[in-house]
Order: structure tokens, then sequence, then C-alpha cells
């Protein structure tokens, strides 16, 4: 397949268009994450009930991945891609006008679910529309956009919360919804993908919403309901296991499964979705990790904790133009193994930290691992569509990024109930020397003292907690370069694919 001709003011319109709308749909993940107990507050609930405000639109979103490819081939590419940017400003008005949590609620999770396909189909226009010689250059651009989006989006939604109102979070989206429909559809209408009346798979629609649903509540609740101690845990976890695990019989005997399962028959597709879930969990782990410890026990505000990690999208911002010629040069399996390795030594970095770290110390460390964004996720892409056939691309680059969503809730959990547990521990391990026979205690203290001599505690056993699981980051990197190894050793020639060969999209 040929790609589209477009005038070259279309084409930097339309990529403008497209990167903004990632941007946005990207950004609207995150930015209501500081912004609930200001949410709860007005709406006069709880802010445990005002966290579903985020898990409605994880829940719609990758419910929506999931379905990209069979909505592809009903819809169409074009059409589909505007009807969600359409549908997505709308519910961003009505979430920002919501007068009760349920409204919210239910508005958020249609605007998670039709902005699930503006990510795959804005990659695959960009593929489908740029040169040979462009496609690098634009996609290692845009997949930039994706890495950094959530660290701004914390401090975007403190900033406008604290400053204006929550609602405002949601209505930034519109000026910027409108102008990305209108220059997609004016551009591209004419250009519409093949469509075939695919069959609506009915009962793989009901388990794949509610195994999704089930593990998302599962992972935002099962720290506070105590896990398995928990009746609820226990039956979501049943729950989620058997409805994926029907899901997976159903897609792979069914004639025309909506999720293109099969594609993990492609072992290079395969890899790149274990090397995405094990490293993306990691990175939404550690963007989650130090702004929460931050807040929690270094005295920072929202704002400033927000800050103090965003130099992690400086050098994917400042430098992605260079990943094209480093791809180039030693291919996407090296890029990607010399990624890890900056991934492993930054969190090596981050595992040391002391007492005494400051802001420079904390900037610097978020610094190193961004410079690794740098050259991850545009090979990690370029990767997983390699083998992929032409037609199957929507359903292929769909589950790439179901997996990238869901991967992200699995991170935060694991990891901050990793950092919660390994505090509790190091906080008995360090009060277990403070008795009188101790030189090094002090005399008998007050009650203000031991307040004091307790908040010294809890500040050291989250450090120690944060450095353990900053270790435990650094060798599953460790891990990964030795898959990739492994994998570059058994295969005859490296994978060294330029994306200028990557199958099209549509005509």
């Amino acid at each position: 397949m040929t790609p589209i001709k477009l005038s070259k003011v279309e084409k930097i319109v339309l990529f403008i268009s497209l990167s903004l709308a990632t941007f946005m749909m990207v950004l609207d993940y995150s930015i209501a994450n500081v912004s609930i107990p200001y949410i709860a507050g007005d709406l006069s609930v709880s802010v445990d009930e005002g966290t579903y405000v985020i898990t409605s639109f994880a829940v719609g979103n990758a419910i929506g991945l999931a379905m990209t490819g069979w909505l592809t081939k009903r819809i169409g590419l074009v059409r589909l891609l505007t009807v969600s940017l359409a549908l997505f400003t709308l519910f961003s008005w009505i979430c920002g006008a919501s007068v009760s949590l349920q409204m919210l609620v239910i508005s958020r999770f249609i605007q998670g679910f039709v902005s699930g396909p503006m990510i795959p189909l804005s990659q695959s226009m960009i593929l489908n529309t740029g040169t040979p010689e462009s496609r690098s250059r634009d996609l290692s651009i845009w997949s930039t956009i994706i890495i950094t989006a959530p660290v701004l989006g914390p401090i975007l939604g403190g900033y406008i919360s604290e400053w204006h109102t929550w609602s405002g979070i949601f209505y930034i989206n519109i000026p910027v919804g409108i102008f990305c429909t209108m220059a997609i559809w004016m551009i591209m209408h004419n250009n519409e993908s093949v469509r075939e009346k695919a069959p609506a798979d009915i009962p793989g629609f009901v388990l794949l919403t509610i195994g999704v649903s089930a593990l998302q509540i599962l992972l935002d609740k099962g720290e506070q309901w105590d896990w398995l101690n928990s009746n609820t845990i226990r039956i979501l976890m049943i729950t989620t296991v058997i409805s994926f695990t029907l899901l997976v019989i159903r897609e792979l005997f069914h004639n025309k499964p909506f999720l293109e399962l099969r594609l993990f028959s492609i072992p290079l597709f395969s890899l790149s979705i274990v090397c995405l879930s094990i490293s993306y969990a990691i990175y939404f782990g550690s963007i989650v990790l130090v702004p929460l410890w931050l807040q929690e026990y270094m005295n920072y505000d929202a704002v400033w904790a927000g800050l103090s990690v965003s130099t992690i999208g400086i050098a994917p911002f400042l430098l992605s133009m260079i990943t094209p010629r480093i791809v180039k040069t030693i291919g996407n399996l090296s890029t990607l193994m010399v990624s890890f390795m900056i991934f492993t030594g930054a969190c090596f970095y981050n595992a040391y930290f002391t007492s005494q770290v400051d802001v420079s110390h904390i900037a610097f460390a978020r610094f190193l691992f961004g410079f690794g964004m740098i050259i991850y996720i545009n090979p990690l892409i370029s990767m997983s569509v390699e083998k992929i056939p032409a037609e199957k691309l929507p359903s292929a680059t769909g589950i790439f990024h179901f997996f990238r969503a869901m991967v992200g809730g699995v991170g935060t959990s694991v990891f901050t109930t990793l950092w919660e547990r390994r505090t509790i521990f190091h906080h008995e391990r360090l009060g277990e020397t403070l008795t009188p026979f101790n030189p090094l205690v002090p005399p008998p203290l007050d009650e203000q003292g031991l307040a004091l001599l307790n908040t010294a505690l809890d500040q050291q056993a989250s450090l120690l907690a944060l450095n353990d699981a900053f270790f435990l980051m650094a060798w599953l990197f460790i891990g990964l370069v030795l898959l990739l190894a492994f994998w570059r050793f058994r295969e005859k020639k490296p994978t060294s694919t330029n994306i200028h060969d990557l199958p099209i999209a549509a005509e």
C-alpha cells in the first residue's frame, strides 16, 4: 500500500493536530490525580469516593483501546478518530459541568471509552501520511508526548485546582479538541480506510468490561482494603482471572475476534509486549512514588513535588530528534538495550539516596531517567509493528496501547504497596534500636519530643523503602537487558528495522 499524499502544509497541520490530540488525552489520564481533594470537597464526598473519578476513566480507556481494531473495521480510521475526538471534547465539558459525583464518574467513564482509539489511530495516521524519510522523525516526536504528558498532568492539575477551580482541568480540553477535530476531518475525510461489516462479539465485550473493571478496582482499592484479607478483593481477583481466561479462550477460537490475540503468535510482537509491560510498569511506578514520598514525608506541596520530578521530560523533549539516527545506526533491539541500561543506572542512582538528599539530586535522578526515555518508546513501537500485516496494524497498536494503559495501573499499585509495606518494616527495625540501653538515645522525652522522634523515624523509614523499590526496579531492568541479549543471540540477524519500512495502516 502507498501512503496518503498530502501537501506540505496539510502534513504539518495534521501532525500538529494529532500531536495535540495525543497530548490532551494522555494529560487527561493523570491531570485529575492531584485534584481529587478539591473535587471531593466541592461535591461533598470523601476523598476515597473521589478516586472513582480516576478509576472510571482508566476502565473506560482500557476497554476503548482493546476495541480499537474492531471499531476501525466497522467505522473507518478517519471517521472513528474524529468521532472519538468530538465526543472526548463534549464529555470534557460535561465533566467540568458535573454537579454530583455520580454524574462526574459516568462522564469520566464515557470520556475514557471514547478516548481509547485516539492514541493507536493517531499512530497509524502518522505512519500512513508520512514519507519514508519523515516517518521515523515524526513517530519519535509524537512518542515523546506519550512519555512527558503524564509527568506534566499533576503539575498542571495542581496549579489549576489551587488557583482557579477543578472544573478547569476539563474545560482546557474544549478549544484544543474543537481545533483538532476540525483540522483532522478537513484534511483526511477523503482518505477513509476500507470498512467491513465485522460482527459484534457481545460476549467478548462483556467479558472484557467485567475483567478490566474488576482488575482496576482491585488495583485501586487493594491496599486500602488489605488485599487478600478482604473478601471483596478475593471476589474481584477471582472475577478478573475467570473473565480474562474466558476472554482469551473465546477470542482465540472466534472466527472474527474483536481482540486479535493471534498476533501474539508473532514472536517479535510478544517480545515487545513483555518489554513494554515490565518497563512501563516501572516507569509509572517511579513517577508516582517519588512525588508521593516528597508530599507525605518531605513536606513538599503538590506543585513543588511535581516540579522536582518534571525534569524527566526535559531530555526527551529536547533530544527526541536524535532517536532516528541512533535506531538507524544500531537497530531497534540494541537501542532498546541501551535505553534499559540507562534506566538501570538511573534506578541504582536513586536507590542510594540519603536523608540529606535535596531537590537538585532528585531532579538529576529524574533527568537521568528521562535521558533513557529518549531512545525507549520509539524502537519499542517499531518492534511491535515490524512483522504485523498492514490490515492488522490498528489491532496491533490497539493491543499495544491497551497493555500500556493497564500496566501503568499495575505498576502504580505494586510499587506503592511495596513502598508502604517496606516503610512499616524499616520503621519497626529502626525503632527496635531505640531502647533505654542505647547510649545514643536521648533521656526520657515528653510527648512533643516523642512526636519529633517518630517523625524522624518515618522520614528515614520511607527513604529506605524508596531505595528498596528502586533497587527492585534496577534488577528488573537488568533482567530485560539479559532477555534482549538472549533474543539477539538466538537471531541470525540483529533486529534493525527502519521505520521507513513499516506497514501502512490504510490507503
